[in-house]
């Protein structure tokens, strides 16, 4: 078990990123495979992000070092980068068909601390 701090008992929140990179000399064929590999390294001295949240006796959130891994999504864009937009200050609406949202996960005990989804184009 991996005890949180009083901040993260506080403010629990789910934070939506998207991280974008663009290569000019190489494609982006295998990126999925570069990164699902990379995570498999990180993970192992990251570990609690391949657990999953919990509620301890106490009635604080841990995270419960499971090792049932981070969730890998794969998914493919058919549009530019220049159509959707500044990414620093995206609109909700874009947000939400770049990153992926568990299905019928109602709270965040029912999502896995760590999701990555290469989006390729």
């Amino acid at each position: 078990m991996y005890f949180l701090s009083n901040l993260d008992q506080n403010i629990a929140v789910i934070v939506r990123t998207v991280y974008c990179f663009k290569n000019q000399e190489k494609g982006n064929e295998n990126a999925n495979e570069v990164i699902k590999n990379a995570l498999k390294d990180v993970l192992v001295h990251y570990y609690p992000l391949a657990g999953r949240l919990s509620i301890s006796s106490e009635g604080k959130l841990i995270v419960d070092c499971t090792g049932e891994g981070a969730l890998f999504v794969e998914a493919e864009a058919n549009c530019l980068m220049e159509e959707i937009g500044d990414i620093t200050k995206p609109d909700p609406r874009t947000l939400g068909m770049l990153v992926y949202d568990i299905p019928d996960a109602k709270h965040i005990l029912q999502m896995p601390p760590l999701v990555a989804q290469p989006l390729l184009q």
